[in-house]
């Protein structure tokens, strides 16, 4: 049987931060939440400490750039901060019963590898995938196949979490379409995004620094959620899978392969 399905564990942040302090070296993970992870690398002679944590599904929860500032304000109150050199987020994905796939995509087909489903532990399931795949590769034995098989199937909690994750999508399908747009372009300030109506339609809105604006259809070419603005990345993001795009409707990360239709006020 097979039972590939992979959710979107959602958005983790991170900032890199130059600071005073003496950093040791190594990486570190608390105990407490919410998660925090501390490590570094070299930038410029001085080590640039990375602080990742915070997370939530993509394209649900509140304004993104709160999460950046409790990064900063954690940042902060551990070192001693002289400079927030850069910023990001990306999205972690998670298989039903949270083991990663690594092995072959199907039971009948031996010539397509893949290892995905990290759930945030990258550095520590790429070796394990790596040395998985030598070993398929050359035809010896792996006591951890089995474990990883891609074309695994558990009953539970699979099942329950296949019924949950299409509720869910369900959810914000339905909230989406019935929801009305309370803003307007003209209410749009300078660097600021959100679903408006125009001419009675719904669209996705954004004005550049120096006013310019961007219209968007707000309906995700993958399959027909409506996507949300994200403030911390400037992008449009889908709900229901996890689609992300850019301003001007480009695709930024799938499963969305088509971008979001660019829309004119005259057009409308």
């Amino acid at each position: 049987m097979q039972f590939n399905v992979i959710n979107v564990f959602g958005l983790t942040y991170v900032v890199g931060a130059l600071v005073e302090d003496d950093f040791p070296g190594g990486m570190y993970i608390n105990a407490e939440k919410p998660t925090r992870s501390i490590r570094y690398t070299p930038y410029q002679n001085e080590k640039l400490i990375i602080i990742s944590g915070d997370h939530h599904k993509t394209g649900q929860g509140e304004s993104t750039d709160k999460h950046y500032q409790n990064l900063q304000t954690y940042a902060e109150n551990t070192f001693k901060v002289k400079e927030f050199v850069y910023r990001w987020s990306a999205q972690d994905y998670s298989t039903l019963d949270k083991v990663p796939f690594i092995g072959y995509l199907t039971d009948s087909n031996r010539n397509i590898l893949v290892a995905t489903g990290f759930r945030k532990w990258g550095m520590t399931h790429s070796h394990v995938a790596a040395l998985l795949f030598r070993d398929l590769i050359l035809d010896k034995e792996n006591p951890y196949e089995t474990l990883y098989v891609p074309s695994r199937f558990v009953t539970d909690p699979s099942v329950k979490r296949v019924i949950q994750t299409n509720v869910d999508v369900a959810k914000h399908l339905v909230k989406g379409k019935l929801k009305k747009p309370t803003k307007k372009v003209d209410d749009l300030k300078n660097e600021e995004g959100a679903i408006v109506q125009v001419d009675g339609k719904r669209c996705g809105a954004y004005k550049d620094k120096n006013g310019k604006l961007f219209l968007v259809d707000s309906t995700c070419t993958h399959m027909g959620c409506e996507v949300k603005w994200n403030s911390g990345e400037k992008t449009w993001d889908c709900p229901c899978h996890g689609s992300r795009f850019a301003i001007n409707g480009d695709v930024v990360e799938g499963p969305a392969e088509r971008p979001l239709k660019q829309v004119q006020e005259g057009d409308l």
